[in-house]
This record gives C-alpha cells, sequence and structure tokens, in this order.
C-alpha cells in the first residue's frame, strides 16, 4: 500500500474555509462599494512585476521581504509586496495622457516574506485608493474621511485613526540633531513603537541639554487639535512648522467630515514605507495587534516613474478587519437550510428549494438513500437541516413550515 502523500502550505500562508471564505467577500464587497460612490474607479495590476517596480523606491530596504523570481529573460521579477508602485507605474505609462487629479481604487492580494516570529501573513488582501494630483490638504482630508466611513460600512466598531507628519519630524530632528546616523535611528525607534529605546538613543547620542528635552517631548505630542501648539513650541524649523500648518488645516477639513470622533495627532507617528513625504495615518481597532488600515501623502514616488505629481491614498487589511470583527463581535454566517429528501420525493424537493432561495435563503438541497439516519448526523450549529419523508415536510422551524405553506398553494401541491 503506498504511503499517503502529506499536503503542506507553505508558511505563513492559510486556507479560508467556509463560513469565512463569504465573510471574507462581504467586506471587500461592502468596502468596494464605499469607494465606488466617493468616485474611485478600481484597477486591477499583475500579481508579478519586474524587481525594479519596487527597488525604486517603495522597498528599496526591504528587498529581503520579497518574494523573487527569475523570468527566461534573465530579469528578476517579484509577487507585488504592495498596490501602490504598481499604480505609480501605470499613472506614469498606461494612464499618462488621462488629466489630473485621478482617483483608483483596488482590491489585491500582497505577498511579503515574514519573520516566522512575527505572526503575520506572507499573503493577506489590502483594499485601498490612491488619490493623484492633488496636493491639498482637502485630499488629505478626503483619504482619511473615506478611510473611516469604509472601516464602518465592513462594521469595525471603536476604532480610531492617528494622524501624524513626516515633515514635521523630518525638519525637528534635523534641527536638533547633526548626525544623519542618531536621526535614523531615532526614526527606526518611532517607527518600531520602541518609545524605551528612543529615549534611550535621545539621552545617550544628542549632546545638548535643550535639544535632549526638545526630543524627549516627542512621544508625548498626541492628542486633539491643542497638540499642535506644543509641538510649534518645540521648533523654528520652517520645515516643521510647514508641516503644523498643513496639519492644522488637514483637521479643519475633517471637521467639516464629521470625523473628529474617530481621531487623533499622534506626531510621534511613522510608518514602513519610505516613499511617505507629508501626513500620514494609522487605524487602530480594539483586539488586535496590528493596524487594520494605514496610509498618507507620497508626493515623490510617481516622479521615480516619470510623471511627477503629488498622490496620498491608504489601505485596509481585509484579514485584520476580519480579526476584529470575528474577536469583537462574533456572529453566525446568515443561516443555511440543508434539504434531505429520497429520489421519490425530488419532487417538490427540488422546486420548493428553488423557492427559498429566490426569498434569498441559502439552501443546499441534497439526495440520501436514508433521510432518518441523515437528521441524526451531527452538522454546525448555523445549518438548520429540513427532512422529506414520503411527500411530507419534517422541520420544527415555523418559517420554513410558512413557507412551504404557501409554497404548497402556488403550486397546488
Amino acid at each position: 500500500m503506498e504511503k499517503p502523500i502529506l499536503f503542506e502550505k507553505p508558511r505563513g500562508v492559510r486556507d479560508v474555509l467556509p463560513p469565512l471564505a463569504a465573510r471574507k467577500r462581504e467586506v471587500e464587497k461592502r468596502v468596494a462599494k464605499v469607494f465606488q460612490r466617493w468616485g474611485y474607479e478600481e484597477i486591477v495590476t499583475p500579481t508579478f512585476e519586474y524587481a525594479d517596480t519596487f527597488l525604486n523606491g517603495a522597498f528599496r530596504d526591504e528587498e529581503d521581504n520579497l518574494f523573487k523570481f527569475i523570468e527566461r529573460s534573465g530579469r528578476t521579477v517579484v509577487l507585488r509586496p504592495d498596490m501602490t508602485a504598481p499604480i505609480a507605474r501605470v499613472v506614469s505609462s498606461l494612464l499618462k495622457e488621462q488629466p489630473l487629479p485621478l482617483r483608483l481604487s483596488y482590491n489585491a492580494p500582497i505577498f511579503r516574506q515574514q519573520d516566522p516570529a512575527a505572526g503575520r501573513d506572507a499573503e493577506f488582501t489590502q483594499s485601498g485608493v490612491e488619490l493623484l494630483g492633488d496636493a491639498t490638504p482637502d485630499a488629505d482630508a478626503e483619504v482619511i474621511a473615506l478611510a473611516i466611513t469604509a472601516l464602518q460600512e465592513a462594521g469595525v466598531a471603536g476604532f480610531r485613526l492617528a494622524i501624524g507628519q513626516v515633515a514635521y519630524l523630518q525638519g525637528l530632528f534635523a534641527e536638533h540633531v547633526d548626525s544623519e546616523a542618531v536621526r535614523a535611528r531615532l526614526s527606526d525607534a518611532l517607527l518600531a513603537k520602541d518609545i524605551v529605546g528612543y529615549e534611550r538613543i535621545v539621552t545617550a547620542d544628542v549632546a545638548e541639554e535643550k535639544a535632549r528635552e526638545v526630543l524627549l517631548e516627542v512621544p508625548r505630542l498626541r492628542g486633539s487639535l491643542d497638540v499642535l501648539k506644543r509641538a510649534r513650541a518645540l521648533t523654528s524649523s520652517a520645515q516643521a512648522l510647514a508641516a503644523l500648518d498643513n496639519l492644522d488645516s488637514i483637521w479643519k477639513v475633517l471637521q467639516l467630515h464629521n470625523t473628529e470622533e474617530f481621531l487623533q495627532i499622534d506626531l510621534s507617528l511613522l510608518l514602513g514605507r519610505e516613499y511617505y513625504s507629508g501626513a500620514i495615518f494609522e487605524g487602530y481597532a480594539p483586539h488586535v495587534g496590528f493596524p487594520v488600515c494605514s496610509g498618507g501623502r507620497y508626493d515623490e514616488l510617481v516622479g521615480k516613474f516619470g510623471r511627477q505629481t503629488p498622490a496620498t491614498g491608504f489601505m485596509i487589511g481585509i484579514e485584520r478587519v476580519l480579526d476584529v470583527l470575528e474577536k469583537s463581535m462574533p456572529q453566525k454566517a446568515a443561516e443555511r437550510y440543508l434539504l434531505l429528501y429520497e429520489e421519490r420525493d425530488r419532487y417538490p424537493v427540488i422546486g420548493f428549494a428553488a423557492f427559498l432561495r429566490s426569498k434569498r435563503f441559502i439552501v443546499t438541497a441534497q439526495r440520501v438513500e436514508d433521510v432518518a439516519a441523515e437528521v441524526a448526523v451531527k452538522r454546525p450549529d448555523d445549518v438548520l437541516v429540513i427532512a422529506f419523508q414520503a411527500g411530507k415536510l419534517i422541520t420544527r422551524d415555523k418559517l420554513v413550515s410558512a413557507l412551504y405553506t404557501d409554497f404548497s398553494h402556488m403550486f397546488s401541491l
């Protein structure tokens, strides 16, 4: 006898089984509908691209995180690790004659090699938008308000979005830290949300006492609009002050969107992509350890592909949204009906199954050899078993009984 083959999945990927697969598709559809209502058109790009598309700026220092292979021409190809760079490529080539601004949306699988200890998937799904060709604070506010609306429509409750400004930190660090290497280490610590490590670097590697006092305030620059006033007192950098003016303008537009209850300012916030250049944001929800969404302004990236234009956007992690929904408000899938019948009862069972489906019930009609034996089989809690024996419906479900009465009258059964 041959030994059975062991079918194993690669590390970092997972199967999505019923009914979670249906919930995933429902979340994706709801988010896509929101994007459509806001005027964003869907774009689909290839699952794999030339490595240069991402090493051009999006993943320059993260090449080890890419899934790479060599095509016949000898060029290196990668599975896409994000959607922003491919969209920048398309906007600079196939859509180069299209007038700006452009509003594009996507829903796509993303692939990144992960540290096995990190507990992150190597394949996951992102839904997001890119708004290209608009440098105004209104555009930044639009994508933030859109992210809030999409999370609400997906059913996420209790979430908050933190808004930061890359240019503020760049200006502040340049003003108070002479060493570029130290500035990089400070940024890395904030990116990792390692506040203890950040404070340790400031204490050990920043010589001037006044500079140390200023930099130690950065992790505490969190809250509502009054944070900007405190942040202004820490700097005379033109770049940093302009960044604060930008955040003030964005906040005022967000007030018109009625989104303040979901927002806070966090001037210590940094995100993982190097292309971010201005206002950025990250969304957090109860019961999950990773952000459910993130995004921001990236005015230089599209220019690397040959079409200089400002841009901003965001992504929502679909699996992370599903984790929130499962943990914060568990819910059963839509009730499913299983109609068991023997050959002699094909009619009226097949007709009744069609009738129930027309009423938007989820129905499976299954022919069996012995209905009584099959009824005794244990099934998932969300499956309601309906049996037909000798032309009679057997069920305790009052709704199904009433519907069968209607069906019987309609067809004179």
